[in-house]
């Protein structure tokens, strides 16, 4: 399974994370460029400088900005970097990708998010962002179907809805009913509360 630090916005932050572990960052359009930032309106780090420092696993590319895909894409085959996904693409958006081929791409999956998109684009996108904002919303039956449809199942670490405290009830859920997930994306502090 692989370890994703969430909103590693910065080359300082991303210097601070092991390079066993991915980063998701927040990509946003500033003029002609791509920077780095979770809020609109104001400022952050060029993507083209931070990528020159990135050396790590998977990468999420969390997108803040219409149509900014196609660009982001060009710097990340500049760099050689492969392993890497686009997280809340507008819909549109992941259908004109995945009709021209690019297939790194998740789809949400919550307890308000249902399994009837993700499934009509099996073959078109590789992964699944599973969400918790209230509760973890995937059972064995729903799991199956999901990893039966060639999914990558991403699992959203319930300290980014604000509950830290279900990190260790989740990790125990995914163990009794074997839930395999290939990544879980959390606070880089909260990683090791997941291996324990």
């Amino acid at each position: 399974m692989k370890f994703i630090a969430h909103r590693i916005n910065t080359a300082a932050e991303l210097a601070g994370v092991p390079p066993e572990y991915g980063v998701e960052l927040d990509l946003r359009d500033s003029g002609d460029k791509l920077i780095l930032n979770h809020d609109p309106f104001g400022s952050g780090e060029e993507f083209s400088s931070y990528l020159k420092g990135y050396g790590h696993a998977l990468l999420i590319l969390n997108i803040k900005s219409e149509r900014i895909e196609w660009r982001a894409l060009d710097l990340l085959r500049e760099r050689g970097i492969r392993d890497y996904f686009f997280l809340d693409s507008s819909f549109p958006m992941i259908h004109q990708l995945a009709e021209k081929g690019e297939n790194n791409l998740a789809l949400r999956y919550s307890e308000f998010e249902g399994l009837d998109t993700v499934l009509a684009m099996k073959g078109r996108a590789k992964w699944v962002w599973v969400d918790c904002f209230t509760r973890l919303p995937l059972d064995r039956k729903s799991h199956a179907a999901l990893k039966d449809a060639g999914f990558k199942l991403c699992l959203v670490s319930p300290e980014l809805q604000g509950r830290p405290g279900d990190i260790e009830p989740y990790r125990e859920q995914l163990r009794r009913e074997g839930l395999v997930f290939d990544a879980i994306c959390a606070k880089l502090q909260n990683i090791p509360r997941w291996t324990r």
